[in-house]
């Protein structure tokens, strides 16, 4: 496959994962459309690693790549989508473990997850921290303050054992990967390199005819490493214990989605949310709807405490998994209206569960 691309070769991947796919629906998927039928979209089908995988892809151009490949007979479009026609090589960045909502990360987090993480792995070659005096390796103050919060909570066992194991668990990783996986991670943590030398660079490493675009490359590598730590948590006990703190002091959505959530857990309506945030009611069920799917264990006592709830939540019990369209006729059969934000509540508790 070095005829290809970098984008080509992953939207070649993107097909092939899904079988079949409209092809509307793959460039939102590609690009990061953050609606909640695109986010449960891809949780359904274990697709969450190709969610915003190619974020600068402009339309025009992913059309171009397209056609290219019908015009080689790669690809066909049925009335159902995008086809492969033909065998492609496996590509090592395709992943799809069971902890892949984190791919789901808005950009912000994962820039805050990146820049930290590297935070972490430059003190760790340094071997040493000053509590007081710490030299400030990623010139963000909230950033600092977040890795100085984890040191105070994991000092106790921090010893020269604690940076032998973790020395141990990068080398162990990063032997278990792909000459081009292996080599790019560690230029993740090498420095600043200009943009061109980056990309020449990275198409010798990997063998792309061309890097399109840096950044989400690197991203795709980062995020390789963080799904096989929680793949594999006995076998990277120290460095998963850090991702998943960082999981949890990092919010995988905006500061937006986070004030609506704060306001709904005082005890607010949601139509007391929107008034006061002067947004729409389907904005804030949003929110709370992203929150719920992108964060663990999280849950709202007072929707689950609910007379209402319990209809809903009959509707996903015992294996079931019914579709939007088939609950509501269902409801409406019985002479009731299908509350939207409660379907997709238990929808998303369900597919949870069934992940």
């Amino acid at each position: 496959m070095s005829q290809y691309s970098f984008y080509q070769i992953w939207i070649l991947h993107a097909i092939k994962s899904y079988g079949v796919v409209p092809l509307n629906r793959l460039y939102r998927i590609l690009t990061g459309n953050r609606t909640m039928s695109t986010l449960i979209g891809v949780t359904e089908d274990k697709t969450e690693v190709f969610f915003a995988s190619l974020p600068h892809l402009k339309e025009e151009y992913f059309h171009q790549l397209v056609d290219g490949f019908f015009r080689e007979g790669m690809v066909s479009e049925n009335e159902s989508g995008l086809v492969l026609l033909k065998e492609i090589p496996e590509f090592s960045l395709v992943t799809n473990g069971r902890h892949a909502v984190n791919y789901l990360m808005h950009p912000y987090s994962f820039v805050q997850l990146r820049d930290v993480t590297r935070l972490w792995v430059e003190w760790i070659s340094y071997n040493r921290y000053e509590e007081t005096r710490y030299r400030p390796l990623i010139q963000n103050v909230w950033l600092q303050q977040l890795f100085k919060r984890w040191y105070k909570e994991k000092k106790e066992n921090i010893t020269s054992v604690w940076f032998s194991s973790i020395v141990d668990e990068f080398h162990d990783w990063a032997n278990k990967q792909d000459e081009s996986v292996k080599g790019h991670w560690v230029g993740l943590f090498n420095g600043a390199k200009s943009t061109a030398a980056l990309e020449d660079e990275l198409v010798s490493l990997w063998g792309f005819t061309t890097v399109e675009d840096c950044e989400p490359l690197s991203r795709l590598v980062l995020m390789k490493w963080v799904s096989d730590v929680f793949e594999e948590p006995e076998n990277f006990p120290i460095a998963y214990g850090w991702f998943s703190i960082m999981v949890e002091w990092i919010s995988h959505e905006t500061s937006s989605v986070q004030e609506t959530v704060r306001l709904f857990c005082k005890g607010m309506k949601r139509t007391e949310i929107a008034h006061l945030r002067k947004l729409k009611e389907s904005t804030i069920n949003d929110h709370l709807l992203k929150y719920v799917l992108l964060t663990k264990e999280a849950l709202y006592e007072r929707v689950e405490e609910t007379k209402a709830a319990v209809a809903y939540k009959s509707l996903f019990e015992n294996g079931q998994y019914p579709r939007y369209k088939e609950a509501k006729d269902q409801f409406e059969a019985a002479g009731k209206k299908l509350d939207f934000f409660l379907f997709r509540y238990y929808q998303i508790k369900a597919l949870k569960e069934r992940k």
